[in-house]
């Protein structure tokens, strides 16, 4: 019987409810499921088969402490995904290598934690408005929306970041078409979910009060996600694409590899199907 370990993190020890669907489809396979934090007892990791990243929601706060924990894991036990996929995504600074590539998304231009430099970014970039985010973060922490002149809110927004990040142009047609999630299970598209974002706000997550529901992606938009999935070094065990799709085409968000909500309880056959991809790799 392989034992698994579903990690989590001090603030969020337990089981989320989409993660509750992959650990009940784990132990219909004949594993043995735990959850445990990252950041807690590491006895709950020592003899585990294979360790699953999941809710580890608080590790911005401390990346460099959080990237070792997971390459020191990696070096005895199998982790998921690996340590090379999760220290590739872990910074932001990926976006920028994507969009090099020619990936299509919100200009932006890497900047440090100042009001100086994020004024000066806008301007290379000729924006009116941008999002200022840190290069970690999860859950839209250290987020702001600025205009170019204002001034304080520059200052507000570098001092919110805490740390160096980058400068983005808004992308209006999250307020209107909001954000579809891709998700992929080895390589293979599973189930995709649209994202709203309350009005007057950016942020699709359900604390933030946004909504999500099931989507129904165009045949044009699966086989975009797919070639940006397969832009990546190895493919990873799960992946979630975040996009909007706009006329024919996809703009790229955020590509998540460590911790994503997945939406298994929209779709409890992906969770199977992840289950059953883990236990065919150990």
């Amino acid at each position: 019987m392989p034992r698994i370990v579903i990690a989590t993190c001090n603030a969020f020890p337990d089981l989320q409810p989409s993660d509750d669907v992959l650990a009940c489809a784990l132990r219909d396979l004949g594993a043995e499921v735990i959850a445990a934090p990252w950041n807690g007892d590491q006895l709950a990791f020592d003899d585990a088969d294979a360790v699953i990243i999941r809710s580890t929601w608080d590790y911005q706060d401390t990346p460099k402490t959080f990237g070792e924990w997971f390459e020191a894991l990696a070096a005895r036990t199998r982790v998921f995904n690996s340590a090379a996929l999760m220290r590739w995504n872990l910074s932001k600074r990926y976006l920028a290598g994507l969009q090099a590539a020619g990936v299509l998304m919100p200009a932006l231009k890497l900047v440090e934690p100042t009001a100086e430099s994020i004024a000066d970014a806008m301007d290379d970039l000729a924006l009116e408005i941008a999002v200022v985010k840190p290069e970690f973060g999860a859950t839209s922490s250290g987020l702001s929306v600025i205009t170019r002149y204002d001034e304080a809110g520059m200052r507000r927004a570098a001092a919110k970041m805490a740390m160096p990040g980058l400068v983005q142009a808004l992308a209006p047609e999250i307020e209107t078409a909001g954000e579809t999630s891709f998700t992929f299970i080895d390589g293979e598209f599973t189930h995709a979910v649209t994202k709203t974002p309350k009005s007057g706000d950016i942020r699709c997550q359900a604390e933030f009060g946004g909504t999500s529901k099931l989507a129904e992606p165009p045949a044009w938009a699966l086989v975009q996600a797919a070639r940006i999935l397969n832009m990546f070094a190895e493919m990873p065990l799960y992946a979630r694409i975040d996009v909007i799709m706009l006329d024919g085409r996809l703009q790229l968000m955020e590509v998540e590899l460590i911790e994503p909500e997945l939406f298994f309880t929209y779709c409890p056959e992906a969770a199977a199907r992840l289950a059953a991809a883990l236990i065919k790799h150990l």
